[in-house]
């Protein structure tokens, strides 16, 4: 049986009390998606990772905090205009007004996170063109991080396949090639190495859909001169 607890909070931008139901701890079992997306069961408890006061429609891991400048950004009209996008699901909507907020802040590694979440909610839908376009900002925001000297992964290379991922399911193929290329000329290490070259098999095959980092371990290595 299933004991759900609850997160009872004062929403930091609005004042309200706001109620939150959080699931029970969980693992990620298996191998994760090359977008670095966990298996289950800790894969469906997405839906709380970002939470929305019912009151104001402040979206954050926890409304009972936000940085500063929070509450300027709930009250921009791009915000609300996502916030209710009718375009996208729900959930993503959460996720994406929390991108919104950090980058508004100047954080563009978390946004990027954010927005790539909102692709798996979109995934999860059967949204596919939604999740293109989350995907697309994902790796905008990512690209953005790296000009201020940001990395999402402390990997070496890390960045780079989550990059060629985000840009081939988005359907830009020729970017993804282009990352691939250049990536593999930095001799990467073994499994990012590995990971490119999955990647080139799919980007040649037009291959816009999940793939796991376990298909990539299992991808044969060319043999050594």
């Amino acid at each position: 049986m299933t004991h759900l607890r609850y997160l009872n909070t004062t929403c930091a931008v609005c004042g309200e009390s706001c109620r939150f139901t959080i699931p029970e701890a969980a693992v990620s079992v298996g191998s994760r998606d090359l977008d670095t997306r966990p298996g289950e069961p800790l894969r469906s408890t997405i839906y709380a990772w970002v939470k929305r006061c019912p009151s104001c429609g402040y979206c954050a891991p926890d409304p009972g905090k936000s940085p500063k400048g929070a509450a300027d950004v709930v009250k921009l009209p791009r915000y609300r205009w996502q916030l209710d996008a009718r375009k996208f699901p729900e959930i993503a909507n959460t996720f994406l007004c929390w991108s919104i907020i950090q980058e508004d802040l100047g954080a563009p590694a978390q946004a990027a996170w954010a927005s790539l979440h909102a692709a798996w909610v979109c995934d999860d839908e059967g949204e596919d063109v939604p999740a293109r376009i989350c995907r697309k900002r994902a790796a905008d925001l990512l690209r953005r991080a790296w000009e201020q000297g940001e990395r999402l992964a402390s990997q070496a290379g890390a960045d780079e396949a989550l990059l060629v991922d985000l840009l081939r399911r988005a359907g830009r193929l020729r970017e993804a090639r282009v990352v691939v290329t250049e990536t593999l000329e930095q001799n990467p290490q073994p499994l990012i190495a590995d990971i490119m070259r999955l990647q080139a098999r799919l980007i040649a095959g037009s291959d816009r859909g999940a793939h796991t980092v376990a298909e990539a371990r299992r991808f044969k290595r060319p043999a050594p001169h």
